[in-house]
């Protein structure tokens, strides 16, 4: 059985209009912890033990620009990519929900009981 893999990149615009592509992908998280460990292992005490405080969710944004971005020659630092982040909080929780849950859910047609 032949099944087109969901893609799980996501493209993130910042507030100025400039954008990054992302990711949380399986096969990039391991590669991340193989090369920017301490990273992960915040991003993973994120996700496992929920996020705390606003950080957690630029946290995990940065982690999935460097994750998708970890072969490029220069990679923004944590406080540079947060500065192009702006405010919009609802905007940043948005980008990681569609990356840790990519399926296009939708809500079923039948009436719950």
């Amino acid at each position: 059985m032949s099944k087109k893999a969901l893609s799980t990149r996501y493209k993130f615009e910042f507030y100025d209009g400039s954008s990054c592509e992302m990711t949380l992908s399986f096969i990039a998280l391991k590669r991340l912890a193989g090369k920017r460990k301490g990273l992960y292992d915040r991003m993973m005490k994120v996700m496992s033990d929920g996020g705390k405080d606003e950080f957690d969710t630029l946290t995990l944004l940065y982690g999935a620009y460097v994750c998708a971005n970890l072969d490029a020659e220069e990679l923004m630092t944590e406080d540079e990519f947060i500065e192009l982040c702006g405010c919009d909080r609802f905007a940043l929780t948005e980008a990681v929900q569609k990356m840790t849950n990519p399926k296009n859910r939708t809500a079923s047609a039948a009436p719950s009981n």
